[in-house]
């Protein structure tokens, strides 16, 4: 009888494990490098070994614990991870392609530079998980959960962000980092953006209807022919973000910076903004926008009654 031992631990794999290791028991082993190639995993628990560079080719670890997993460099072609938890695994340099994660909690993992462009990730749950420089090229977020999590220099583009909660209205602790990120055409519409940090990242032609913003930090970011129609902004930084073109109807501004911002042919109409109102001692001030040193154009559309200030520049013969 060929008996797998496991370094360093008295456990063995079963006789006829891989591939047959249902409800296995291999915690805090050491399974560097092993083959589980077409493996059933189902409900394996996993929680704080050592898989790294090991082969999960096709396995079935639906349902597994792998909380605190080290994945680093596995390959996981086409394996189904779906509800598994991975909270707190690393899979920095995993080959995920065909992944199915759907529904699987990754909360706290560490996936820098993977490619999740096909993987299945419904329902995923990436809460404060480590995705640096990760790509999402049209992958299918809609309803995924994203506070905390940190994607600077993340490839998103074409991605469907629908409803996903990236913010975080607790002002203890902060959204998602998505920082310098390639947002071209993603679609965040209805997305919770509290506390997100979207500076600089480049969101053209982004879907960002009805989004909730509340001190989300989106200055310097490229908006040009972005929908933000029907969005709610919210103590939210927008100075020197490029608004060119942008469809801004219906959207209610309160206490947003739009400092240099460009608003060349952007259209606000139906919308609710304002500025700073003069103190009185029968009026409270009322801070809703603050547009110094923003520029616009003859085909910049505003809210009805809305005249913009000596400090907001109008510039002909630009951008229209």
């Amino acid at each position: 009888m060929l008996l797998l031992a496991i370094a360093g631990c008295e456990a063995r794999l079963a006789l006829d494990c891989p591939p047959e290791c249902l409800e296995i028991s291999l915690r805090k082993r050491d399974l560097t490098g092993m083959d589980f190639d077409d493996a059933n995993l189902t409900g394996a628990i996993l929680a704080g070994s050592r898989l790294q560079e090991a082969s999960l080719r096709g396995a079935d670890l639906s349902g597994a614990d792998l909380t605190d997993v080290n994945l680093v460099q596995a390959d996981l072609s086409n394996a189904k991870l779906r509800g598994a938890n991975l909270q707190h695994a690393v899979l920095s340099g995993a080959i995920m392609d065909g992944a199915d994660l759907s529904g699987a909690d990754l909360t706290g993992a560490t996936l820098t530079s993977v490619d999740l462009t096909h993987v299945n990730l419904t329902a995923v749950i990436l809460n404060d998980a480590r995705l640096i420089g990760v790509r999402l090229w049209g992958v299918d977020l809609r309803g995924a959960q994203l506070a905390g999590a940190d994607l600077r220099g993340a490839n998103l583009v074409g991605a469907n962000l629908s409803g996903a909660n990236l913010g975080d209205t607790n002002l203890a602790t902060s959204g998602a980092d998505l920082s310098g990120a390639d947002m071209r055409g993603v679609r965040l519409r209805g997305a919770n953006l509290a506390q997100v940090r979207l500076n600089g990242s480049d969101l053209t032609r982004a879907k960002l209807n009805d989004v909730t913003t509340l001190n989300t930090i989106l200055s310097g970011a490229k908006l040009t022919l972005a929908d933000l129609s029907g969005a709610t902004i919210v103590s939210t930084d927008l100075s020197g973000a490029d608004l060119t073109n942008a469809r801004m109807q219906g959207i209610t501004v309160r206490e947003g910076l739009f400092n240099g911002t460009l608003l060349y042919g952007a259209n606000i109409e139906g919308g609710a903004i304002g500025v700073v109102r003069a103190r009185s001692k029968f009026a409270k001030t009322t801070f809703i926008a603050e547009l110094k040193g923003a520029h616009y154009n003859a085909n910049t559309k505003w809210p009805e009654g809305y005249v913009p200030g000596p400090d907001v520049i109008l510039d002909g013969d630009l951008p229209n």
